[in-house]
């Protein structure tokens, strides 16, 4: 199997890829005060930047092909980090295993994510190479992948924020957010019984 098929693969399973995680999370959850206070604040990190990327590209970033983008977007949280939704994702599932007091989730977790993202960023990066050409070269080069960057790009894009946009692209996430916290509260209460 190719790289392309592989990323290809991934991206189109990319919202499903979370459930085994999130069972074993319910299922091995022993939260407490002190796993709260330190992995929330992740969560909130990651949401917010969820929403503030999503506030610029929209829907199209829930999409399972690659042509469903407005275009190329380089201004919010774009024009410091290249890859901004999913270095939320990171931050939201880091942010749950500490809540729910599974590290050794933590390791899954890193393994898994770079498993998957790595072939959907290579494949997402040649196709929006292929389609916006120099324009998004440029970019790659000044805008770090992963880890953000304080300057922000200097040639950004006219796209702008839209809460509206936002929440509606948000909402599967927030539910499911207020869910799995909701169920590993649950299932400490039943135990607790």
């Amino acid at each position: 199997m190719t790289s392309a098929k592989i990323g290809n693969f991934f991206f189109k399973i990319r919202s499903y890829t979370p459930i085994p995680f999130i069972f074993a999370l319910l299922y091995f959850a022993e939260p407490a005060w002190y796993t709260v206070a330190v992995g929330v604040p992740f969560i909130i990190i990651g949401e917010f930047l969820r929403i503030w990327a999503v506030g610029y590209a929209g829907a199209s970033t829930r999409a399972r092909t690659l042509g469903a983008a407005r275009d190329l977007v380089t201004t919010g949280p774009y024009s410091y980090v290249r890859n901004p939704l999913y270095l939320g994702n990171f931050l939201l599932s880091f942010g749950v295993c500490l809540v729910a007091n599974v590290y050794w989730l933590v390791a899954v977790l890193v393994v898994g994510y770079f498993f998957q993202y790595l072939p959907i960023i290579a494949l997402e990066e040649a196709y929006l190479l292929e389609s916006c050409g120099q324009v998004y070269q440029a970019y790659r080069e000044r805008v770090p992948r992963f880890l953000p960057r304080f300057r922000p790009h200097p040639d950004p894009s006219p796209h702008d924020f839209s809460w509206t946009r936002a929440i509606r692209s948000e909402k599967r996430t927030l539910t499911a957010i207020v869910c799995v916290i909701g169920l590993i509260f649950a299932r400490q209460l039943v135990n607790l019984l």
